[in-house]
């Protein structure tokens, strides 16, 4: 030690002797504590970008949804306008003589209009279910008459064409409650898709049961299927099947998101069962009521 008056400086120098074991101990646990530091510093950034990757990733896929909805919407919508103005302009000109033509004219004139009435309903209504803004009037009704009055109107939209809907019904009465607007929808929306994706074959099949405390609905085709890898992604919005791409299928990808969403409110359940070309059964489950 050499004190201030010796040193004639202003501190005390104090020096201690200490073993190489002791310093080495000491350096070897400074790196530890380096590395180990720089581990989670590494582990850190790892996370992070993995985050920011999957993140990205799923903007990217979100973002192609959203551009082959509008595309799907677009098209959905250009269809029926361009056969609206050409059939009218004919009529204006008076190029369908006979009674008879124009009779057909105006029930396809009709026929698109509700066609064009019921795309704009169903993006009102899917826009008001993302929202939350969606009020359910429940009330205890018997599923038969719902489901029969579905299967008459919608068989009256696609009779023109050559498909055939078969209706089942028990003969017992099935009562749930349930807001018969709504899930008329959702029984059309499954109707709608049947025809769509039946392929070859024009037979759909609506099947209305009850087994304890559930009454189910079942859409039946004979089409073209979906693969086990899709089936519940189908049911997000804006997801398409692959067939939907492959074959030029039209469709808004909401219809499936839209029916989970009311059978969700109503407290049931939607359920698919499908193979690739031996055809697809969509069933709604509700609670049964009395």
């Amino acid at each position: 030690m050499r004190t201030a008056a010796v040193s004639k400086l202003p501190w005390t120098i104090h020096v201690h002797a200490s073993s190489p074991d002791a310093l080495a101990s000491e350096i070897t646990g400074r790196r530890r504590l380096l590395l180990a530091g720089l581990a989670v510093l590494a582990l850190l950034l790892l996370v992070s970008s993995g985050l920011i990757v999957r993140a990205m990733t799923r903007e990217l896929a979100v973002a192609r949804l959203q551009s082959e909805f509008v595309a799907s919407v677009s098209h959905e919508f250009r269809s029926p306008l361009t056969s609206i103005r050409q059939l009218s302009s004919m009529l204006v000109q008076g190029r369908l003589p006979s009674d008879s033509e124009r009779r057909r004219s105006y029930e396809f004139l009709a026929a698109e209009a509700g066609r064009l009435e019921r795309l704009i309903e169903g993006l009102l209504d899917f826009g008001l279910m993302e929202a939350g803004k969606t009020r359910y009037q429940l009330a205890r009704m018997d599923a038969r008459d719902l489901v029969r009055e579905t299967a008459e109107a919608f068989q009256g939209t696609v009779a023109a064409n050559g498909y055939t809907v078969e209706l089942s019904l028990p003969v017992s009465a099935c009562a749930t409650r349930a807001d018969g607007d709504a899930i008329g929808r959702a029984i059309w929306n499954l109707l709608d898709n049947a025809v769509k994706y039946s392929g070859d074959s024009h037979k759909i099949e609506l099947l209305l049961d009850r087994a304890g405390g559930a009454v189910s609905i079942a859409v039946r085709d004979y089409g073209l299927g979906i693969p086990v890898s899709e089936q519940e992604r189908i049911f997000e919005k804006f997801v398409r099947g692959s067939a939907a791409r492959l074959q030029g299928i039209k469709g808004t990808g909401i219809g499936l998101a839209m029916v989970r969403h009311i059978v969700d409110a109503h407290g049931g359940s939607i359920q698919v069962k499908s193979l690739p070309g031996e055809g697809s059964t969509f069933t709604i489950v509700l609670p049964a009521n009395g």
